[in-house]
């Protein structure tokens, strides 16, 4: 991702008689299993979206022994790990919270591998739903992060255990990359206390940000220079009639004094690392102007302007 700133006519030939026969319902969806305790609807991977609110995995449950309803409790642990957290490609952790909300609203935040409290059983296949809350402090590096999990169910009848029910699945949570630009404002560049033999010189200091992704490249084009333009140098400020050539730099560090210049397509070398999401609340890269003292001192023009477009592409 990169950011600058038949509908068919039917024919009905013959008739096909089809007998309808009563297929049981639970034949006709995953469940755990055909008795009294049971979850309809878990037992498989389950794909949620990063900006999706609220995140939740739909499924049923009942509980019952002959003619009354038992209640139950719940416990949820990993496959892999002790805690509750999804996984991507490159090993990246992503830490989530699980809680789990009965058909009548009842919700318990679960705890990896501990029982929660009870909730009341229903005769039917009741609507109930595993919540999946991400740790806000974590930004997103991959586009996908998934992880197998495994889901306890054990009612009583008084104090005793009557059932026991234990259904796996996987969690998967897809991230669309969105890289994005933030602060890029104007540079205004001026000879005013600039001493002949010396370099005009400027910056401009801006964010980068986004979400699923870890790196990204810079490309930096000239309207008016050969790198987005027809000019004679890479860079170049244009006058009425004559223009100004420039260099440029780009830097991810804002402790530096310099930056990369790029190449003679506008490319800056190598990835830098993202290290904001896109709400970018603090600048962390700089683009450095500079115009030769041979180049200035003898403009015969008052204005010289050109339009430099950044281009990041996360990776």
């Amino acid at each position: 991702m990169s950011i600058t700133k038949k509908l068919h006519k039917l024919g009905l030939a013959s008739a096909l008689l089809i007998p309808l026969f009563n297929i049981p319902v639970q034949a006709q969806v995953n469940c755990s299993s055909n008795n009294d305790l049971r979850v309809c609807g878990l037992e498989d991977s389950h794909t949620i979206d990063y900006e999706s609110e609220p995140k939740e995995i739909q499924f049923t449950s009942r509980s019952l022994l002959g003619s009354w309803t038992l209640r139950y409790d719940v416990e949820v642990s990993p496959l892999s790990g002790s805690t509750f957290a999804l996984f991507a490609d490159s090993g990246e952790q992503l830490d989530i919270d699980i809680s789990f909300r009965a058909n009548n609203g009842t919700t318990e935040t679960l705890s990896p591998g501990t029982q929660s409290a009870t909730f009341a059983g229903t005769s039917d296949d009741a609507d109930t739903y595993l919540v999946i809350e991400l740790d806000s402090s974590q930004i997103p590096s991959s586009s996908r992060y998934s992880a197998s999990f495994e889901m306890t169910l054990n009612n009583y009848f008084i104090i005793w255990t009557a059932g026991t029910e234990t259904v796996q699945f996987d969690i998967v949570l897809d991230v669309e990359p969105n890289i994005a630009i933030r602060n890029l404002g104007d540079i205004d560049l001026s000879n005013s206390g600039t001493l002949f033999g010396q370099a005009i010189e400027g910056s401009e200091d801006f964010c980068v940000g986004g979400i699923g992704f870890s790196g990204y490249t810079v490309n930096l084009s000239s309207a008016n220079g050969s790198t987005g333009g027809s000019g004679s140098s890479a860079y170049e400020l244009g006058g009425n009639s004559e223009q100004i050539p420039y260099s440029v730099a780009f830097s991810d560090n804002l402790a530096a004094t310099s930056g990369i210049s790029p190449d003679s397509l506008g490319d800056i070398s190598g990835s830098f690392s993202r290290t904001s999401d896109e709400n970018c609340l603090s600048d962390n890269a700089r683009i450095y102007i500079s115009i030769a003292p041979s180049d200035w001192e003898n403009a015969g023009e008052p204005l010289y302007t050109d339009a430099l477009t950044v281009t990041v592409s996360s990776q």
